[in-house]
Formats: C-alpha cells, sequence, structure tokens
C-alpha cells in the first residue's frame, strides 16, 4: 500500500481515538481521495469511505463504478450499493465493526446525504460532525502532495498569462476566462474547483465576481482569480490589470496591497500565531487608509479552500499557529481603497521548516494592457 495513504490512515485512527469515534465515515470527494487513494471522479460523485476505529478502510461506491473501484485501491474493501441502498450498505459495514455504539464521525456530505438513512437503519447512532478536525488533519501536506500543488501552480501561471494577453477592449470576461481555462486544462488541469474570476469595471469591487458576457472596456480595472487542478490538487493566484493607464491612486492602492504581502511573506514561518499575521497586515495597510476585504488567507489542497482560515478572530482559530509544510493562499480578500475596491493579489504560499516559500511564479504587480 501507498506509505502516504498508510500515514494518512493511522492518521484517522488518532483522530478517532482522540475524539472518541468507533469510526469515520465520509463522502466528501476531497477525503475519498485522501483516505482511500480513489481519483476517478464518478466515484468522488457517490462514493463515501468507511473508517472503523480498529479496521482498514472500507470503500462504498455505486454498483457500476465497482469494477473501478477494485482496479484503484489496495487493501481496502469495495462495497456496492444501488441509488436506494448506499444508507443501508454504510450501516451494515458499520454493524459489522459493532462500530454504531459509540459515536461516528461524519463528514459534511456524509451527514448531509447519509445521516437520516443511517439512523433509520441504526436507531440510536451518535452521528458527530467531525468536517473541521478532518480538515485541520489535511492542513499538513506530505511531500507528495506539495509536489501536486507545485505543479498545479505552474500551470495556473501560465493561465495568468493566457489570460492577460487576452484583456482587450470588446473582449467578454468569459471569453478572458475561457482561454484561460482552456490552456490550463492543456497543460493538465483537472476540471477547475471554482468558476475563475474575471470582474472589469465596477463588477471588480464583487467579492465573487464570476466572468460574464459583460465586455471590457477601454479603462477598466480588471480583477482576475483562477486556479488550476493537478491530480486533484488545487492552486490559487489573483492580479489586477487596467486596460489603459492605472490612475494614481489604484497604484497606491496597490502598493499598499504589495507591501502588506511582502510583509506577511517575511513574517510567515511555523511557530507565528494566526493573530500576529493578521496584525502585521493591518499596521501595512491602515495607515494608508485602504482596509483588507474579508480574511486574510486559507489552506488549500484536495479544495480550493480548507481550514484553516487565516482569521484569528473565529473561535476555532484561538491560538492557531502556523506551521510546516501547510500550504495557504493569501490575500483572499481585494483591498478596499474607496471607489478603487476591488484590487486583488493573491499567491499560493507554502510553509517551510525557515519561511515561506511562493509557489505561483507570476510578476507580483499592476499590470497595464
Amino acid at each position: 500500500m501507498n506509505t502516504g495513504l498508510t500515514q494518512r490512515q493511522k492518521a484517522a485512527h488518532d483522530l478517532m481515538i482522540k475524539k472518541n469515534y468507533n469510526a469515520l465515515v465520509m463522502a466528501n470527494a476531497a477525503n475519498i481521495q485522501y483516505f482511500a487513494g480513489v481519483t476517478e471522479p464518478s466515484i468522488h460523485a457517490c462514493g463515501a469511505v468507511i473508517i472503523p476505529r480498529a479496521a482498514q478502510p472500507e470503500l462504498a461506491v455505486m454498483w457500476l463504478d465497482k469494477e473501478a473501484a477494485l482496479g484503484a485501491v489496495h487493501g481496502i474493501n469495495v462495497h456496492s450499493y444501488t441509488p436506494a441502498t448506499q444508507g443501508k450498505v454504510v450501516s451494515k459495514i458499520l454493524d459489522s465493526f459493532s462500530a454504531a455504539e459509540g459515536p461516528v464521525g461524519v463528514d459534511d456530505y456524509a451527514m448531509e446525504y447519509l445521516g437520516n438513512s443511517l439512523k433509520r437503519s441504526l436507531p440510536g447512532i451518535e452521528l458527530a460532525d467531525a468536517f473541521e478536525a478532518i480538515e485541520r488533519l489535511r492542513s499538513i501536506k506530505s511531500e507528495e502532495e506539495i509536489h501536486l500543488i507545485r505543479k498545479a501552480c505552474e500551470i495556473s501561471a501560465q493561465g495568468m498569462r493566457v489570460a492577460k494577453e487576452s484583456l482587450r477592449p470588446g473582449v467578454t470576461e468569459l471569453e478572458v476566462s475561457a482561454l484561460a481555462e482552456q490552456h490550463m486544462i492543456a497543460l493538465g488541469s483537472d476540471t477547475m474547483r471554482h468558476d475563475t474570476i474575471v470582474a472589469s469595471g465596477p463588477r471588480a469591487r464583487l467579492i465573487h465576481g464570476f466572468a460574464t458576457q459583460k465586455k471590457i472596456e477601454q479603462g477598466d480595472m480588471v480583477a482576475i482569480d483562477l486556479g488550476a487542478v493537478y491530480r486533484g490538487y488545487c492552486s490559487d493566484i489573483a492580479r489586477t490589470f487596467v486596460v489603459g493607464k492605472p490612475g494614481g491612486k489604484i497604484q497606491s492602492a496597490f502598493d499598499s496591497l504589495r507591501r502588506a504581502q511582502d510583509t506577511v511573506l517575511a513574517k510567515l514561518r511555523p511557530g507565528v500565531s494566526f493573530r500576529e499575521i493578521e496584525a502585521a497586515v493591518h499596521e501595512v495597510t491602515e495607515p494608508a487608509s485602504h482596509r483588507l476585504i474579508g480574511f486574510v488567507g486559507h489552506s488549500l489542497g484536495l479544495h480550493v479552500e480548507e481550514l484553516p482560515r487565516l482569521e484569528s478572530g473565529s473561535s476555532s482559530n484561538q491560538g492557531s499557529k502556523i506551521e510546516k509544510n501547510m500550504v495557504v493562499a493569501f490575500f483572499q480578500g481585494s483591498i478596499k481603497a474607496g471607489r478603487n475596491s476591488g484590487i486583488r493579489l493573491e499567491d499560493t504560499v507554502l510553509i517551510t521548516g525557515s519561511g515561506a516559500e511562493l509557489l505561483t511564479n507570476y510578476p507580483r504587480e499592476i499590470f497595464s494592457v
């Protein structure tokens, strides 16, 4: 069995001991890949991985996917079900290990899609929300995961280059998005995990300015946020462009954002608290009358946004610190500077033993096109 996979399964058992779970049931695609090593999208869509506390993982899949599952896993029993029997099959697996006699940790998808059927089949079963604990377990990346994220970042940089080259008056936001995504897929990217943001003119101020049929105009500021996905692992990068020349206020706001990012890059290392990172950002931006909208950043991996988020105000983040082999993206938000809100600068960063390594290798400047 894959050594990395074995280590992840051991981490799952350690989590069960810590939380006093008798088993974990997970149906989120990220967890199916992480704990069972399955990359097939069809299995991600309908499968579930069950890890009893005292046994090896079990995988439940749609009957049409069983052959593919058997070829994809090693040392994992594969069970099949029809659309009407998924909950019954998972319940039978839990019952065979007496796992339902104590709390069973479930992720978000298992709670939503299997919760009721598990309760019907196993009256009295206690389902515990394990979503956050599982995501935090995934936050420390293996060398293999880092390699895949690094490759995704290389592809993203090329996607941003194509997006920049396509910007001109008269082209639509969707055309820019399509050209960038098509190029990333040609370089090996999977389907994007979030719609590409191409937000021009007044739309640049939107938090989620996903590409539309709006035509880009001369003088528009354009915010672009995209991310390639390589073998399931995500990347995240955002840049700001101006179709024409950026005015002084736009340049000043971007310079403030760039200084804040440089400050964070210099400060990121294992042991630094989330609170220290946030404070460093505000020390740079607030004296310039600029404010970061949204939280500072987020972890990423099999999802483009994972826990932990770099926001000290969250109750679950009290005392949280940066750790080696975390991969984070920052800044998640945009800078607020009066009418010039929407200026973005986001990069994917690996936390090393002594600092931070920028993985998205693309010029960090505001571009005039």
